[in-house]
């Protein structure tokens, strides 16, 4: 049997001479694996497959549960991310989140419209890469069942102005007045920052280190309520 999906590479694996192993979170199926034969030839015509990051038009065959490509159609090779280092780590932290969360065979159409669309802004927008990552992880880790919201006091609904500090167990930030024992205090300008970044509102002016203080953030939201550790935050946050 064949049949046609839509996917992109998030993950791959060298396998015998020159085969590589894929996984391809696809629109019809979910996320997969499929093995690419030949693909690591220099003359291979569906050599970019075998790349992170590749979106195309895959044809597979499937013979006892097991996936096979058997033809590509590349749609966008996202060929700018790859030609900076910034848009690299920004772009391999969203596929590790998806290789993470999404479970084999789940389909979820609105969470692969949202990779598709963070790869394009990534690749050919203007945004900064680490803005355009901590709007696409609060998405991300709400598309996934793990609310988080960042705007008033998720205890008395007042705005927040001063200090403010994560609730992990509820999913929310809290003012001085209303936090609990035990719930962590993070710094006001890295608050207001993601409460931009999240709602998609310029952000110029920002200083890196506002930036860095976002992403680990994230880093430390989804390791304390998933015990994932995205480990390509560490890379991005260096440069």
């Amino acid at each position: 049997m064949v049949e046609k999906v839509n996917g992109i590479t998030v993950f791959t694996v060298n396998y015998k001479e020159s085969d590589k192993i894929l996984t391809l979170f696809t629109l019809e199926k979910g996320k997969i694996t499929a093995n690419a034969r030949g693909v690591r030839k220099a003359n291979a015509k569906s050599r970019q497959i075998g790349e992170p990051f590749c979106f195309a038009e895959i044809m597979l065959a499937e013979k006892s549960g097991r996936y096979t490509v058997t033809e590509v159609s590349v749609g966008d090779y996202f060929y700018p991310i790859r030609t900076d280092v910034k848009k690299y780590y920004a772009g391999a932290c969203a596929l590790e989140f998806t290789n993470a969360f999404m479970q084999e065979g789940l389909v979820d159409s609105d969470y692969f419209v949202l990779l598709l669309d963070f790869l394009k802004n990534l690749a050919y927008g203007d945004a900064d890469p680490k803005t355009l990552l901590v709007k696409f992880l609060f998405d991300a880790v709400n598309e996934n069942g793990y609310s988080l919201t960042l705007g008033a006091c998720g205890r008395c609904g007042e705005i927040i102005k001063d200090r403010v500090f994560l609730s992990l167990k509820e999913g929310f930030c809290v003012c001085d007045g209303c936090r609990k024992t035990g719930e962590r205090e993070f710094s006001f300008p890295t608050y207001t920052y993601l409460l931009k970044a999240a709602s998609g509102e310029e952000t110029d002016g920002a200083a890196e280190e506002t930036k860095n203080n976002a992403l680990k953030f994230f880093g430390y939201y989804v390791l304390k309520t998933t015990d994932v550790e995205l480990k390509c935050l560490k890379s991005l946050i260096e440069l």
